[in-house]
């Protein structure tokens, strides 16, 4: 039966510590000379207050566990959303100061050299590009945020491999397809603990512009299903809810029944916090923003346009950009008469880009930051 840890304190250091000795220790899991990759969740350059981004802290802790093992190298490494540079997010999230006052090594994924490995039990990615620092090292230990996700519902072990891909092969996952393909990498590369950092959380239009929430649990164990299905139910999810929670478990990476996991610390209802919903819809959301959606992933260029929607909420700036128009999707029934700017988006909109400002790609990244206030 698959253990899972949830410790309450708000301190990283012990917390990780307590939480890693309730699963029988980090002894169990790295040998003496193991190499060690750290893989914490840096999406973006925003401070742990943010609630977005692993608490450099809790990766302090991960790494003294770690040395204390034994382990003969530790590198710690990620690369954020790719509109942003590595380093930068090391540098403002702080994980750049406590991996060089560690004495570990930072490495910057998106200016790392790649290599195609074959995947044989994946459904999708049957070939997959990782890092060759990645591939070098014998021990990888995942380290995510707690939070929502708008498309994928929660953002924990089992997603933050994502982050492990290149900049440009992430552009080309973020459809609907995405919950298999997350599946798809952890098999590829599957870690050997998953240690989740819930001191500050976040909820609601995740991973970026969502609330941060005190919650105050670390969370770990060695079976990264097991530990999301747990840290899910803590956010008030039913595992089953969660796509890639079920693909996960099909596929035998896993356990999700809460009834077959084995949970020592704190019970999941002592650390339960019911967390705002995520959401990719579109329609009805702003009185200035209208949607007209044909067939469309909700996952994908929807999904990317409500992200572009919550930027402009969250910078203040919706009642600046006056009336829009969003036409996404294939076959979409749009209005001969259309009042304010037009954007369609998407390859599948194409047949409406007469109608204004068309905005190309599956999916339409190049959304994001598309619509700015008027002049």
């Amino acid at each position: 039966m698959p253990v899972v840890s949830i410790v309450k304190g708000e301190k990283a250091s012990e917390a990780v510590r307590k939480a890693v000795d309730l699963i029988s220790g980090i002894q169990k899991i790295v040998r003496k000379g193991d190499k060690v990759f750290i893989k914490p969740n840096l999406v973006v350059p925003l401070a742990k207050e943010s609630g977005a981004t692993t608490d450099p802290e809790v990766v302090r802790a991960v790494i003294q566990i770690v040395r204390r093992a034994g382990a003969s190298q530790i590198k710690v490494g990620d690369a954020p959303f790719f509109f942003y540079k590595s380093r930068k997010a090391f540098e403002v999230t702080g994980t750049q100061t406590v991996v060089e006052e560690e004495g570990a090594e930072a490495v910057y994924l998106d200016e790392e050299e790649y290599l195609e490995i074959e995947s044989p039990k994946a459904k999708l990615m049957n070939t997959i590009k990782l890092p060759k620092v990645l591939l070098d090292c014998n021990k990888l230990i995942t380290v995510p945020k707690l939070k929502t996700h708008t498309m994928c519902r929660v953002s924990l072990a089992i997603k933050n491999q994502i982050g492990l891909l290149s900049p440009e092969e992430k552009q080309i996952y973020h459809r609907t397809d995405i919950h298999q393909k997350v599946v798809d990498v952890t098999l590829a590369a599957k870690p050997a603990l998953a240690v989740i950092d819930g001191l500050t959380a976040f909820e609601g239009q995740g991973p970026t512009y969502g609330d941060a929430v005190d919650m105050g649990v670390v969370i770990a164990g060695t079976d990264v299903v097991s530990v999301d299905a747990v840290t899910s139910s803590i956010m008030g999810f039913e595992p089953s809810e969660i796509p890639h929670i079920r693909l996960a478990a099909l596929r035998k990476l896993g356990e999700m029944d809460l009834n077959k996991i084995e949970v020592r610390g704190a019970s999941i209802s002592e650390a339960r916090k019911n967390f705002k919903r995520p959401s990719a819809d579109v329609m009805g959301i702003y009185p200035n923003i209208e949607v007209y959606v044909g067939c469309a992933c909700y996952e994908g260029c929807s999904a990317w346009a409500r992200v572009e929607l919550d930027r402009l909420r969250k910078h203040g700036l919706l009642e600046k950009v006056g009336k829009i128009n969003m036409i996404i999707g294939q076959d979409a029934k749009v209005p001969e008469k259309l009042e304010g700017r037009t954007y369609i988006i998407g390859d599948c909109a194409e047949e409406h880009k007469d109608k204004g400002i068309f905005v190309p790609g599956c999916p339409a990244f190049g959304i994001l930051g598309k619509i700015q206030p008027m002049g």
